[in-house]
């Protein structure tokens, strides 16, 4: 039932009724965005499509920074929506997106083409997409999910790229003093030996924690006093951090 009801991300009805022209109606203006990636010098983001549209909603966006200012390079129509919102990481030619909504797996190029769009088919629908990154060492996609029937139960899997085959690891771990309604953790990178996640503590207040990535052990958390955040990548050695209002700032030396 999956791959039938995936085309209605795909079409776009015509019609000269004015009630339906609106629901096909597309204003990024006010969207915040979602996940980041830096790719060849790039930050690639999304909109984040609340509209409830049909029709082309969402949009690859990329930036470039000049003294820590970003500003827009270009945009790319993605010809899907209904996705909410993205994570996102890249292996250094491609961008590999993830719904936080409905668990799709997107593949797409920089300029916005899509190579594949694909569900996992190993998970149960109990398991929230809460980020995904990428393992350079394997050639491989670290996901991670956290169990709605347990909310501080996530599981880490390391998928081929393809979402094919058997994870070469797959590990529930608990992580405590995180809000359990509808945040807690949102995005993730990887820069080795360390784990980097964004996250929404029990007090309600936005949290980089540090996880070993062998041993998912916690190293450390810190409070991030900018409530706007929702991304997060790695770009020569320091974490960069994106707003809702579309600012990349560089947050930290790692």
């Amino acid at each position: 039932m999956k791959k039938y009801s995936l085309t209605f991300l795909f079409l776009c009805f015509w019609s000269c009724e004015e009630n339906y022209i609106s629901e096909i109606d597309k204003n990024t203006f006010h969207d915040d965005i979602g996940d980041i990636s830096f790719l060849h010098g790039s930050v690639f983001t999304t909109n984040y499509d609340l509209s409830g549209n049909s029709g082309q909603q969402i949009e690859l966006i990329k930036l470039e920074l000049l003294d820590e200012i970003s500003l827009l390079d270009d945009k790319f129509e993605l010809e899907i929506n209904g996705q909410g919102y993205l994570t996102m990481t890249n292996d250094g030619t491609n961008l590999f997106l993830q719904s936080r909504s409905t668990q799709l797996i997107f593949q797409i190029s920089k300029i916005g083409e899509i190579g594949f769009f694909k569900y996992d088919d190993s998970l149960s629908t109990n398991w929230l997409p809460s980020g995904v990154s990428y393992d350079s060492l394997s050639d491989s996609l670290i996901f991670l999910y956290r169990n709605q029937h347990d909310n501080n139960s996530y599981l880490l899997k390391l998928t081929s790229k393809s979402i094919s085959g058997n994870s070469s690891r797959s590990e529930v771990f608990d992580l405590n003093n995180i809000d359990t309604a509808s945040h807690g953790v949102y995005a993730i990178e990887y820069a080795n030996p360390n784990l980097y996640l964004l996250a929404v503590n029990d007090n309600r207040e936005d949290v980089l924690i540090t996880l070993d990535y062998e041993t998912l052990s916690l190293l450390s958390t810190e409070i991030i006093s900018d409530s706007t955040v929702v991304g997060l990548s790695v770009f020569e050695n320091s974490i960069y951090l994106g707003y809702k209002d579309r600012r990349i700032q560089k947050y930290k030396d790692i």
